[in-house]
């Protein structure tokens, strides 16, 4: 008998290797050279030096008005057609417009300490129009009752040192009647020049009207200091700003036109944020005024030919805006493909080592757009980054291999990274369960420079932007302009596709098993393991499946995704360690119980998302994003229990450390209390 080690199964994992890495299936040879040689990192950077003019704080603002008709203005000049604003979606929240606001120390000394036409984040979102004057205390961080003890603040303005202005408000001005708050982030010692960008809850009957400035770590701590001197300071603070309760929300789009209208690709980027915002999302929105004139262009041209199906720009105030619009047209779902979201695709990526994160679809949304994304994006990635013996061959000039390179920008790497599924950004509303569209965005992160002052031109790079235009423009192309004949391709990219991550899942659940030196723990982290392992295979299979919207037929050509070895070659390596067959996995009553359970959607699409909210799901003691799961996982096939092994091995492929800890009751939790409030019922 041979001993055991030599018993275990073998199975190759297939690598993230370089052979394909040059070139993508997805890109044509001419396409690649049209697309990289048109677009332009400097022209969509111009776009940014317009776009940062605009204080677009929410949806319903002035600036945001004023930025869509600039947008919509630009999108005609470059050749796109049927372009609309859509002004009639309702928005949650009054719309607020701020004309002026300045901040004045009047004593011992007079000068200007903030203004909106200095710096316009200085100057809190939802402050009430008005005029005040008072003395200078500090409160510390003004979050809690014991920031004010000994304190006495009515009549007086707060100088806090946290941007809790929320809390400083409920605490200060409502409960102990200060006029007003002064804030700046005294942590922030690596910037001590940055201003955030800051929030007051919007006004409601009953509470008085206030006001919140923002300074620098530098002016915050000098105030602070003079006052722990002894110094009184007279602080005088006006505003001039509106507030509109019945004001809708607007979403732009225009339109490629293609020969066939019921499977549009829908590219998008957000409009509202804080003046500046170069990156977070003016970078976004630029790129898509890029592709689309690239595209116009090319088309014009005859260097590309009309596509198959329809191209959907939209912009949008972000995530509430999709929502609205599909609570108002749930109809529309069926007539869009796939959305691919840009929202900060700018960074200069020396500036903060920053990475263009490009997401996974969830694994309740598997999807055939994860390979075409990953393809072209990994194309993109090593075509501009050097590697000693690529130089060496002679094969190329220069460091890069595919260079995508601006003008004015900078020559370093495209570092970038496919992750799992995260949300806070558009896409998020596509892959929603209750819209149900595949979709990917590319996010810069980290971004020490978000919702500041230091979001400006001078942390963005021409050259990312044309890359991540680049690698937009070739996919979404891809899509519309693919042919029956193209389909085994992506069938067979997508097979190879699912056994290189069911692969990965494997070496996942080994490591976890591994992890384990010894105990009964050993056993529960098998069955995890085997878990993991065949939720595994049904998202690969789910996303074969997927390819059936382009006519393909995955079954017949005898291509499937099967976890038996993976969870032979488990069980195996269980034994080695062990010594002896892992037992069958314990039921409890809970998990009885819990299998009894089966739910299902109980409402429309606009019911749907007005009870459930529109910042997805929530839960106690479960990550946002696997509570969105939890969620997106009901079918009306699933039972709770299968729900949870479904989010636990989603959660467990990447690790606690990303995605939390999912346990039983906290899966059941969120699903009970969605079938309190009427989102679910059970069947």
């Amino acid at each position: 008998m041979k001993p055991l080690l030599a018993r275990i199964v073998l199975i190759p994992l297939a690598a993230a290797g370089f052979a394909a890495a040059q070139d993508s299936p997805f890109v044509q040879p001419d396409v690649y050279r049209y697309l990289s040689g048109e677009i332009s990192g400097d022209v969509a950077y111009d776009h940014i030096r317009h776009l940062t003019l605009y204080h677009s704080t929410s949806g319903a603002s002035q600036g945001f008005r004023d930025k869509m008709r600039w947008i919509a203005d630009k999108a005609r000049q470059v050749g796109l057609q049927e372009i609309r604003i859509i002004e009639n979606l309702p928005l949650r929240g009054p719309g607020w417009s701020v004309q002026s606001a300045e901040l004045y120390e009047t004593a011992p000394a007079y000068r200007r300490l903030a203004g909106f036409d200095d710096t316009a984040v200085m100057i809190a979102d939802n402050s009430s129009p008005g005029e005040w004057t008072g003395e200078l205390v500090d409160v510390g961080s003004g979050v809690s009752a014991k920031d004010y003890e000994g304190k006495d603040v009515k009549g007086r303005i707060l100088l806090i040192s946290s941007g809790a202005l929320g809390a400083a408000a409920r605490e200060g001005v409502e409960q102990r009647g200060a006029l007003g708050i002064v804030s700046y982030n005294g942590d922030n010692l690596e910037r001590p020049e940055q201003i955030a960008w800051s929030h007051l809850p919007a006004p409601s009957e009953g509470k008085p009207g206030t006001f919140g400035f923002a300074l620098s770590n530098i002016a915050g701590s000098e105030l602070r200091q003079r006052l722990a001197r002894g110094e009184k300071i007279t602080l005088q603070a006006r505003v001039a700003a509106t507030f509109d309760t019945d004001r809708p929300q607007w979403l732009m789009e225009g339109w490629i036109r293609g020969k066939r209208r019921d499977q549009a690709v829908v590219l998008t980027a957000h409009v509202q944020e804080e003046k500046y915002s170069a990156n977070d999302d003016n970078s976004g929105c630029a790129n898509l005024l890029e592709i689309a004139r690239a595209y116009t262009k090319l088309i014009k041209e005859g260097k590309l030919p009309q596509p198959e199906r329809d191209i959907r720009f939209w912009w949008v105030n972000e995530i509430s805006g999709e929502y609205a619009y599909f609570s108002r047209h749930p109809e529309q779902r069926a007539n869009m493909l796939v959305n691919l979201n840009q929202d900060m695709v700018g960074a200069k990526q020396s500036l903060g080592s920053r990475i263009q994160h490009i997401t996974r679809t969830p694994w309740s949304r598997p999807s055939y757009l994860n390979d075409v994304v990953e393809s072209i994006a990994t194309m993109v990635m090593r075509g501009n980054t050097s590697y000693l013996s690529a130089v060496q061959s002679g094969r190329h000039r220069g460091n890069y291999s595919k260079p995508i390179l601006s003008r004015t920008g900078t020559r370093e790497r495209f570092g970038a990274e496919i992750v799992p599924y995260f949300s806070n950004t558009d896409h998020m509303v596509f892959v929603d369960s209750i819209i149900g569209i595949p979709a990917v965005t590319l996010t810069n992160w980290p971004d020490d420079y978000i919702h500041s002052s230091y979001d400006d031109l001078w942390n963005v790079d021409p050259t990312q932007l044309q890359r991540n235009a680049f690698l937009v423009a070739a996919a979404a192309w891809y899509f519309a302009a693919l042919q029956p004949a193209d389909v085994p391709i992506l069938v067979g990219e997508v097979h190879a596709g699912a056994q290189k991550r069911l692969a990965a899942d494997f070496a996942r659940a080994s490591s976890m098993l591994l992890s384990e030196p010894a105990g009964a723990k050993r056993a529960r982290l098998y069955h995890d393991g085997v878990n993991l392992i065949e939720r595994a295979a049904e998202r690969e299979q789910t996303a074969l499946q997927s390819t059936r919207v382009f006519g393909a037929k995955p079954d017949a050509g005898g291509i499937a995704v099967s976890a038996a070895a993976f969870k032979k070659a488990l069980t195996q390596t269980y034994t080695l360690l062990t010594g002896s067959q892992p037992s069958a996995p314990e039921v409890t009553e809970t998990e009885k119980k819990m299998a009894g359970h089966v739910p299902e959607v109980a409402l429309g699409v606009a019911d749907y998302i007005e009870k459930r909210g529109w910042g997805g799901g929530a839960g106690a003691g479960l990550h946002h994003l696997m509570a969105f799961e939890a969620l997106n996982f009901v079918d009306g096939r699933r039972s709770y229990a299968d729900i949870y092994k479904a989010v636990r091995a989603e959660a467990q492929s990447v690790g606690e450390w990303y995605y939390g800890e999912v346990e039983l009751q906290a899966v059941a939790d969120v699903l009970d209390a969605a079938v309190k409030k009427g989102m679910l019922k059970l069947k």
